[in-house]
């Protein structure tokens, strides 16, 4: 959490959010708007409850509006984001900054102290990838019994019950997601690729009419839970929009052979697909 000035509001997260959720707030004497793109700003009140505010909206009702860009970011990776140019072919972790991350850092720079700033973007960082590991991904059903971390266990609890999370823990955190330890699967951009397709698998799953439709995006999802990445081909025939380098971390050296019955699901479903869409 970051506190803002008044007390009233406090920034906590970017999240995906469930069709129909409507804004916190309403536009002059409009109704309150809906969030086209699935993704909302969700703050705190001072009763602490939490609520959905698209960006305007929230800048708006924040005493520093900036804050805003100094929350983590569980949409960072939804299709729709710009394509990372590579400039540093020497860095396997190289991911080209998004547009919040540039604006994140100016926030963070401008005339709250670089190093005050810097550390701001770490806890952001290292509370992103504890929640991820702990709670976002580890909720996932079926999901691999190695996302969650029993040496985050004690963090995790200790930050739920304060909201804080100490330098010694962000450090701690930090050093766990970059060591060579560390599965590529189980690092910051894969286990945001995992949610953002688990989120996406979900909503699919539910709007879908046919149960053998259903039953075979719950296959697909099942093994995105068993092996945490999807390829190229699951992703089309799921019929979900995926950033453009998703489960393609430079990190990633190897993912699982496509299993022979997916495989079949797909073609299958995509014959299906074709067959519905030609009139007799």
């Amino acid at each position: 959490m970051i506190a803002v000035n008044d007390g009233s509001w406090t920034p906590v997260r970017k999240d995906f959010v469930e069709p129909g959720t409507r804004c916190r707030q309403h536009v002059g004497r409009g109704r309150h708007h809906g969030f086209g793109n699935g993704q909302a700003y969700i703050l705190r009140d001072a009763q602490g409850h939490e609520h959905p505010f698209g960006e305007a909206c929230a800048r708006a009702v924040l005493a520093e509006p900036g804050l805003l860009d100094l929350v983590p970011d569980y949409t960072e990776r939804d299709a729709g984001q710009p394509v990372p140019e590579p400039t540093a072919a020497d860095n396997e972790e190289f991911e080209a900054p998004t547009p919040a991350v540039v604006r994140a850092r100016a926030v963070a720079g401008g005339g709250r102290g670089g190093k005050a700033g810097d550390a701001a973007l770490r806890r952001a960082a290292a509370l992103r990838y504890l929640v991820l590991r702990m709670e976002k991904v580890a909720g996932v059903p079926r999901v691999q019994p190695t996302v969650r971390f029993p040496a985050l266990e004690e963090v995790y609890q200790a930050y739920l019950q304060s909201g804080e999370l100490p330098d010694a823990q962000v450090r701690r955190i930090l050093a766990i997601e970059r060591s060579a330890a560390t599965p590529p699967k189980l690092k910051s951009i894969n286990l945001l690729d995992v949610y953002t397709a688990h989120v996406k698998l979900e909503r699919v799953i539910r709007e879908s009419n046919r149960l053998e439709q259903r039953r075979f995006l719950r296959s697909i999802h099942d093994w995105l839970a068993r092996h945490l990445v999807l390829s190229a081909a699951q992703i089309a025939a799921a019929g979900i929009q995926m950033h453009p380098h998703a489960f393609r971390s430079l990190l990633l050296r190897e993912a699982p052979q496509a299993d022979p019955h997916d495989a079949k699901g797909i073609r299958d479903a995509k014959g299906a697909k074709g067959a519905k869409g030609v009139k007799g």
